[in-house]
This record gives structure tokens, C-alpha cells and sequence, in this order.
């Protein structure tokens, strides 16, 4: 899909890596948004939601923070 240019629906479960998803998505603008409206910390990375297999709440835990870090030092 990635190759033709085309995207995974959102209500499937992806079998893709972190890297391979983002180049899918625009990780920029989502992330923009998601520190516009606060919603980092408060509300898992669509990433993570569709992520295949079982997430650890520190693997989420642990994503969140470094993404609301980067959004604290932006602001500084």
C-alpha cells in the first residue's frame, strides 16, 4: 500500500511498524493537533490504537511522554 501510494483504514487492525505507519499518515499534522488541543497524555496515539497485539500501559505510558516533552520544549 505504502508503494501505490494508498492507506490503511482506521477501523483495521495494523500490522505495520511505527516508521512504515507514520510514512503512511502525516505524523506532523497529527501530532500538531494533538498538542494544539491537549490531548497528549489524555488520548493514546492512533498509532498505538491500531497497533496488532497487546499493549503495555508503560509502552504507551512511555510514547506519551516523550511526545508531550517535545510539545513542553516547543513551547519554551
Amino acid at each position: 500500500m505504502i508503494e501505490n501510494h494508498c492507506f490503511q483504514p482506521q477501523y483495521a487492525v495494523s500490522e505495520l511498524n511505527e516508521k512504515d505507519f507514520w510514512h503512511m499518515f502525516d505524523a506532523e499534522h497529527y501530532e500538531y493537533c494533538r498538542k494544539k488541543y491537549g490531548i497528549v497524555g489524555t488520548f493514546m496515539s492512533v498509532y498505538y490504537k491500531s497497533k496488532k497485539g497487546r499493549k503495555t500501559e508503560k509502552e504507551v505510558a512511555e510514547a506519551e511522554a516523550a511526545i508531550a516533552e517535545s510539545a513542553y520544549a516547543e513551547e519554551v
